[in-house]
């Protein structure tokens, strides 16, 4: 056997899978980051939600509405993930808007002005400036390989 056989392929699946391992591993690590994006994205709408309904139905001050919604998102008793409160923003605007009566009583009826319905109705007008609602912003790191391209943290709203 003066000759060696070349045709031996044992390390070209070695060579192949060191050349892709890296590249799978990124896509894995991009997969697994962005869940966690958007577990973070659907609790600060929840939270926002909840927010909204606190600013609706009940007579809470701006700054309790505030402190719920933080401690909605980084109690430690919370079930579930929590988020880090230094990193949370929260910001909640209240306006007095005129509410309508749509209770029916006889005195209604029999007071009922069309025009005052009317006229009410541009308190609902959902195109109005003067609109209560609640801003949530989370600043989330980035992970390392992401680091190496120059942004440190991105803001989910």
């Amino acid at each position: 056997m003066l000759f060696k056989n070349f045709n031996n392929n044992d390390g070209q699946s070695l060579t192949e899978a060191a050349l892709i391992m890296p590249l799978v591993s990124f896509f894995l690590f991009t997969v697994i980051w962005f869940g966690q994006i958007m577990l973070t994205w659907q609790q600060l709408v929840g939270a926002a939600r909840y927010g909204t309904d606190l600013i609706s139905y009940t007579p809470f001050s701006k700054i309790y509405i505030e402190q719920d919604i933080v401690n909605y998102l980084c109690d430690k008793k919370t079930i579930g993930r929590t988020l880090n409160e230094d990193k949370l923003k929260v910001v909640v605007k209240i306006y007095d808007v005129k509410k309508m009566d749509f209770t029916l009583s006889l005195d209604n009826i029999s007071n009922l002005n069309p025009l005052d319905f009317i006229s009410n109705i541009g308190a609902l007008n959902p195109f109005t400036e003067d609109k209560s609602y609640v801003e949530i912003v989370y600043s989330y790191d980035m992970p390392f390989v992401f680091k190496l391209m120059g942004k440190e943290s991105i803001d989910i709203k």
